[in-house]
């Protein structure tokens, strides 16, 4: 016959385990923060560290600007949260991130950027596709060989041009061209270019977020996962410029 105690213990035991399933079953279905509740931000404030790039983050002297900053102010009007900004480098910012003393870091960041060694970068929100284009009194070329196209001067898109054959001309003032130019496809149509079906190059853009705050995370994704009009905002926005 099965004692008093073992009778008990075995019972505390199943207790235990049907505890830990439950635990672990929740912790799939709803992730948690390790530093600030969901609870806390909601209805809270949000510090947001912002580092300028026009189009995605521009510094106005009637305060933040672009696209970044919309999504970010769309993502606080939602949760009722006031949203404190933070100017610096992006260095600086994501130094912060990684000590909690930001929410989230915005300023045109790509998968490229080197983020995660200090924050946890989003799942891309957007894509920029890089080709060519020319300006509409001209024809596009049928092909890039032999033919010099201008680019920013400070650019990750050089040696991918020269494996078109494209001859890559760096310049600080794209506006005042009338010659092909290599930038982003949202850049050439707000810049009223025709543009090629050549792939240059892609980015995709993400926010940064601190390690651990998953449940933070998955708010924040699914915001920039339904934002509407992005390629639409970006003409507009460097069309201001």
């Amino acid at each position: 016959m099965q004692s008093k105690d073992s009778f008990i213990s075995c019972v505390f035991r199943t207790h235990m385990l049907l505890f830990f399933a439950v635990f672990a079953l929740a912790g799939c279905r709803y992730p948690v923060n390790i530093e600030r509740p969901m609870t806390e931000m909601q209805g809270g404030e949000l510090n947001v560290g912002l580092s300028e790039n026009p189009p995605w983050v521009i510094h106005t002297d009637q305060g933040p600007a672009g696209l970044e900053v919309d999504i970010i102010r769309a993502l606080a009007e939602g949760m009722d949260a006031t949203v404190n900004w933070h100017w610096d480098s992006e260095g600086n910012l994501l130094a912060a991130l990684s000590q909690y003393q930001l929410d989230l870091v915005a300023g045109g960041l790509t998968q490229d950027s080197n983020v995660s060694a200090l924050a946890t970068p989003t799942k891309a929100y957007y894509e920029s596709h890089y080709s060519v284009g020319v300006p509409r009194s001209t024809s596009l070329p049928s092909h890039l060989e032999g033919v010099e196209v201008a680019l920013p001067a400070v650019n990750h898109i050089a040696h991918a041009l020269k494996k078109e054959g494209a001859i890559p001309r760096p310049t600080t003032d794209l506006d005042a061209l009338n010659q092909a130019v290599a930038n982003p496809s949202w850049w050439l149509h707000a810049h009223n270019y025709q543009v090629g079906e050549w792939e240059i190059a892609t980015d995709q853009h993400v926010m940064a977020l601190p390690k651990g705050e998953n449940a933070w995370m998955l708010v924040v994704q699914r915001h920039l996962n339904s934002y509407p009009g992005i390629e639409q905002r970006l003409q507009q926005l460097e069309a201001e410029q």
